[in-house]
């Protein structure tokens, strides 16, 4: 019991370590929302493109993601339908 809590303690402080030395992949974090809120990116894309905010295909923007040559622009719509916003902090 007590070896499981301090490899719960051990685990979380590497992930925390791990995560302040680690640039943001915008890859991994657009396809993880997405997937945790239970949504697409086709289904986000039709949203944003019948709002007019994005007027881009789905087959472009998945290859802007995959490529990490999305704008932040884009990224920031992206975010702001799944429900999320992005911040940026002084280190």
């Amino acid at each position: 019991y007590s070896l499981t809590i301090i490899f719960i303690i051990i685990f979380v402080n590497i992930k925390i370590y791990c995560k302040m030395f680690t640039m943001l992949d915008i890859k991994v974090e657009i396809k993880s929302y997405i997937v945790r809120e239970g949504t697409s990116l086709t289904k986000v894309m039709n949203a944003l493109n019948k709002k007019k905010l994005i007027t881009t295909t789905y087959s472009n923007i998945a290859n802007k993601i995959n490529t990490e040559t999305i704008t932040f622009n884009e990224a920031q719509y992206i975010f702001d339908h799944l429900g999320y916003k992005i911040t940026i902090e002084r280190k």
